[in-house]
């Protein structure tokens, strides 16, 4: 083979596996929806997460979204003595939250995967934040800084809420096995 056939082979190759939808989005319901959380306040190191509009019962945010992941690293910090008050629905996480890059929640295979990510992003000891991580529900609290306007994927564990656990709503059966867009934001 001639080095054109080469390179040509490879284009195509490289051209055949871009058009291809990513393993987690192959296979994705429209219907399918996963728990996202966004920052309600900010101040002195300390970032308050929480629902404020998200469905910890069955999801709220299509998985064909593209958000980061909200990662979790517990260190047994003791809540700052300033401005700080756990409570069961603004609780203390006793550690430090970052953000992952977005990804597309049906890329969200399971919740190893997920923490995966955030071991890929931070190292040892993180992991994708947990709806109960303040001891409570609902929201809590944790050091960090995170952007405003923004949601983010977080797990629910007594709940089917997850992109890989929601149940997807059944279309009627001429609109069923849709796929996911290519283009998501």
């Amino acid at each position: 083979m001639t080095m054109g056939r080469w390179l040509r082979a490879g284009v195509t190759v490289l051209l055949a596996l871009a058009a291809a939808p990513s393993s987690g989005a192959s296979g994705c319901d429209e219907g399918r929806t996963g728990m996202t959380w966004g920052k309600l306040s900010q101040g002195n190191g300390v970032v308050l997460v929480g629902c404020s509009g998200c469905n910890p019962y069955q999801g709220e945010t299509q998985c064909s979204r593209r958000l980061p992941v909200l990662c979790l690293r517990k260190e047994g910090s003791p809540a700052p003595p300033q401005g700080v008050s756990p409570t069961f629905y603004e609780g203390w996480a006793r550690g430090r939250v970052a953000l992952t890059r977005p990804v597309v929640g049906a890329e969200l295979r399971s919740l190893a995967d997920a923490n995966a990510r955030c071991v890929a992003a931070f190292g040892a000891g993180w992991r994708m934040a947990e709806f109960h991580d303040g001891d409570g529900g609902w929201g809590w609290r944790a050091f960090g800084d995170l952007p405003a306007d923004m949601r983010f994927w977080v797990h629910i564990n007594d709940q089917r809420a997850n992109c890989w656990d929601s149940e997807p709503e059944r279309p009627a059966p001429e609109e069923q096995k849709k796929p996911c867009p290519t283009k998501v934001s």
